[in-house]
């Protein structure tokens, strides 16, 4: 499961990482190089967005420099499960470090395109509620509510 603070059922040090980028708290990853200080991965989360990352030990390509394996996704924020597509050679995990820096708090997420229509939109508007008017229906002002 894809959650900020891991897996409750499965969660160690081995398990995938996430990181999400909120409109309160975007997010910039970074995995550093320690022996060099050399900033191999850097994304900026967008927001509404999570990064996941899992490490594979021993499955890099270069023995001594980079033999870990590290796949990673961006997903939006309501994905709990998905393949990691994208993947590359990282040094092992006494060599690398990940940084999280938080970005300035002034950006919004996109709206979702699925997301339900605006009652205050004037194409959306009930007849009632425009200056020629029109019949409310189900009215019942002792209730205080409309229908």
């Amino acid at each position: 499961m894809y959650t900020p603070g891991g897996n409750p059922f499965t969660n160690g040090p081995d398990s995938a990482a996430t990181y999400q980028s909120t409109e309160e708290f975007p997010k910039t990853i970074m995995l550093i190089d320690t022996r060099s200080g050399e900033r191999i991965f850097v994304v900026e989360i967008p927001v509404g967005k999570k990064l996941v990352v899992d490490f594979v030990q021993d499955s890099g390509d270069n023995p001594v420099l980079t033999p870990d394996l590290m796949s990673w996704e961006v997903f939006s924020s309501d994905v709990k499960y998905g393949p990691l597509s994208n993947s590359m050679t990282v040094p092992n995990r006494w060599s690398r470090r990940i940084d999280v820096t938080m970005r300035d708090s002034s950006e919004y997420a996109n709206p979702s395109s699925d997301r339900p229509l605006r009652v205050d939109e004037v194409n959306d508007q009930p007849d009632w509620w425009t200056a020629e008017g029109g019949e409310h229906i189900n009215a019942d002002p002792s209730n205080g509510y409309d229908p």
